[in-house]
């Protein structure tokens, strides 16, 4: 009776165009300001957003999956360059440290995902393929299913419904292939693109990269600032080797660690020390006769 009497389908009101159009949103005063409570920037999504990092409004990427645990504390400086999650949302939490480490967690409120072990263990490709050399020994699930002879013939006509196997003829990745490749692709946390970092992205304003080539040369500076006053305290404690005495033998000139001796070489100083005892004892004694 309401979309009879009064239907609103047709009808835009001036707030919902001003608010899709972001009317009165003021670009920020400095980059990379807390904007956690803010609402998510439609330009963004549609890759239309000028604003760049003073944009007022959060700049979401679909990519991110997990929530950013130092967010959760308040404590995360990247803002919209992390590449984590700036949302409260219980089903993207981070996997919990004390569960997955030592499969129990005491904490009845722990606000992180308890992900079970066995869940985690992914299905053997080369026992589903027909034989794994690692036999019970693998550390993937070894599941025994029934093979589907229609599928085996030639054509199944239940497809991917069929709730028997169908197995696949193709040999698996090798994993050490796959690791390798992990860590040769490098993911820019700017704009999310590959094969560059956000240093050098050209998404990116020249004050931010400006800001950002600060960060890294200080960083360098305070490095080279510490090795530096490491290398002068070694430089002070060191002695001069005419002053050294070598603990195991007992002269000077050498430190203990490079004793010419050997590692034996403090047996010779106690008997040494013994003869040195005994004629001081045989002297004394002469001396009171």
């Amino acid at each position: 009776m309401d979309a009879l009497v009064a239907s609103l389908e047709d009808i835009k009101f001036d707030i919902e165009t001003a608010l899709e159009e972001q009317h009165g949103a003021l670009p920020l005063p400095f980059p990379g300001m807390d904007k956690s409570i803010a609402g998510v920037c439609t330009f963004y999504a549609r890759g239309a957003c000028t604003k760049g990092a003073l944009c007022p409004m959060r700049h979401v990427r679909g990519d991110r999956n997990i929530v950013c645990k130092h967010w959760l504390r308040g404590l995360c400086k990247k803002g919209d360059q992390c590449e984590f999650l700036h949302e409260y949302d219980m089903t993207k939490m981070p996997e919990c440290y004390f569960y997955a480490r030592f499969n129990a967690c005491h904490n009845k409120e722990c606000p992180f995902l308890h992900i079970d072990p066995d869940s985690k263990i992914k299905d053997c490709p080369w026992y589903d393929r027909g034989f794994c050399r690692h036999g019970p020994l693998c550390r993937h699930h070894h599941v025994r299913r029934v093979l589907c002879t229609n599928y085996v013939a030639g054509f199944c006509p239940d497809g991917s419904t069929c709730k028997y196997m169908h197995p696949r003829f193709e040999l698996p990745a090798s994993d050490v292939g796959q690791k390798d490749t992990k860590k040769l692709i490098v993911i820019c946390h700017f704009c999310g693109d590959t094969k560059h970092k956000a240093m050098y992205c050209d998404k990116v304003s020249n004050d931010v990269k400006d800001q950002m080539n600060a960060e890294e040369i200080a960083k360098l500076h305070q490095l080279n600032q510490s090795m530096d006053g490491v290398n002068n305290v070694q430089k002070l404690t060191l002695k001069p080797l005419e002053s050294v005495t070598c603990y195991k033998c007992g002269t000077k000139g050498h430190y203990a660690n490079k004793c010419p001796k050997g590692h034996l070489a403090f047996l010779a100083l106690n008997q040494q020390r013994e003869s040195g005892l005994d004629a001081d004892s045989i002297n004394t004694r002469d001396n009171m006769g």
